[in-house]
């Protein structure tokens, strides 16, 4: 499985971001392999991105049709939390922030090991793969 970030899924659904035509085809092998997954802070960040840039009727569609995906979504529970707060505590140094840290803290509990994502501060932290499709 593979986290997708939300800011994978911003350039995806905003075909006004120079990132757009180059998030298209490696999220859409993604989803087609479905090795595809979010948690709840993604979700969440999604939604809200679509809604508050592209208004509440084309924002909506859109996370109409984002929420459609059905890809797997992990829950962040007591037990999540916990370990985001470790997780933050752990690396703060490299730039993770407390959203940043529980997508860490969901790929530690669902062994996924691989993020999809723009943001360079997962590039410093040892013990998971990025990928990113944004050429630079």
């Amino acid at each position: 499985m593979i986290l997708i970030d939300t800011n994978i899924w911003a350039y995806y659904f905003d075909a006004t971001l120079p990132e757009h035509e180059h998030v298209q085809q490696p999220l859409e092998s993604t989803l087609k392999h479905q090795q595809a997954c979010i948690n709840t802070t993604i979700a969440i960040e999604t939604l809200h991105y679509l809604v508050r840039r592209l208004g509440p009727l084309a924002g909506g569609d859109k996370g109409r049709i984002f929420l459609a995906y059905g890809v797997p979504l992990h829950i962040l529970d007591a037990n999540t939390i916990t370990l985001t707060h470790h997780k933050l505590c752990e690396h703060h140094h490299l730039g993770i922030g407390g959203r940043d840290a529980s997508l860490l803290a969901t790929m530690s509990q669902h062994d996924i090991d691989t993020i999809m994502t723009h943001d360079q501060a997962f590039k410093r932290v040892p013990g998971i793969k990025t990928t990113d499709p944004i050429p630079g």
